[in-house]
């Protein structure tokens, strides 16, 4: 590759330090990130101050213009390690994150989130000597435009994940690295990649998830998986359902609930907008 096409790089790894602690399980943290510089630094201190003593923290930026390298730059000492090149969106992001984790697990935080003080620690005890286990999740506490704040509890509803949307908090995910090999997200879909690999997850089986009832994470409200059209809802809908195997019994069954339960979520993002407004 020449010059001029190379990606950007920095961080710990790039002078040969090696991350982890000996007897501690390493826990990767991905944070994928385009132009968000007003952001991306919240994210990072949410890391830093996790109490787990072995976090590499990986960032995958797709090309920022608006001051995040220099935000990058900034803590270069305390990132494992961080890489700036041009993707082909979130999903091709977070596969390439993946691939650059060295821990026993990995969780995925984007640069609008961050994690709950204790998050990390709470993952790792949960998942002690449960070698059936290869997901963790939680509740998030979501932040909506104007200051309303409130907890989203996952959904372990095996009927709504499949036929409706992303019931359960993917900013919470904990997953063993070993179970990402063969299993990338579709980084052809804009805002359904997480939801289809998810699915695909829960139907090998149901019984390698586990579930913290606790705020792991906080999710700021108002990206693109909250304000896309109905059309390309049902678009995305259609596909992942395809994608897992359903007939179109199936698939006509996910788009009749996605239109119906649409409005409704449309609804209440513009309630907790508008009471935020009125605080």
């Amino acid at each position: 590759m020449d010059g001029l096409n190379a990606p950007l790089e920095g961080g710990r790894r790039v002078r040969g330090e090696a991350a982890g602690r000996p007897g501690t399980p390493l826990v990767s943290i991905v944070t994928v990130v385009y132009n968000g510089a007003a952001t991306l630094e919240r994210t990072i201190k949410s890391v830093l101050e996790q109490r787990h003593p072995a976090i590499e923290h990986i960032i995958v930026d797709g090309g920022s213009t608006d001051g995040t390298l220099d935000l990058l730059r900034r803590y270069e000492d305390r990132l494992a390690y961080w890489v700036s090149a041009k993707d082909r969106g979130i999903y091709d992001a977070m596969n390439k994150g993946v691939a650059l984790c060295t821990g026993d697990w990995v969780g995925l935080i984007n640069a609008d989130d961050w994690y709950a003080a204790d998050a990390v620690e709470q993952v790792v005890a949960a998942v002690k000597d449960r070698d059936d286990i290869n997901i963790v999740h939680g509740d998030i506490l979501i932040h909506y435009p104007g200051g309303v704040s409130k907890v989203k509890h996952a959904r372990v509803n095996g009927f709504l994940l499949k036929h409706w949307e992303m019931v359960l908090n993917h900013p919470t995910f904990f997953v063993r690295r070993s179970y990402y090999a063969g299993r990338p997200f579709d980084a052809e879909l804009r805002v359904s990649g997480d939801h289809q690999w998810t699915l695909r997850a829960w139907m090998e089986d149901p019984r390698q998830f586990v579930y913290l009832p606790r705020v792991l994470a906080h999710f700021t409200a108002g990206g693109a998986s909250m304000t896309i059209p109905l059309r390309k809802v049902l678009h995305e809908g259609a596909r992942v359902s395809r994608s897992v195997g359903m007939g179109p019994l199936g698939v006509f069954t996910g788009q009749v609930v996605r239109t119906a339960l649409y409005v409704p979520q449309v609804l209440k993002l513009k309630l907790n907008q508008y009471l935020g407004r009125r605080r």
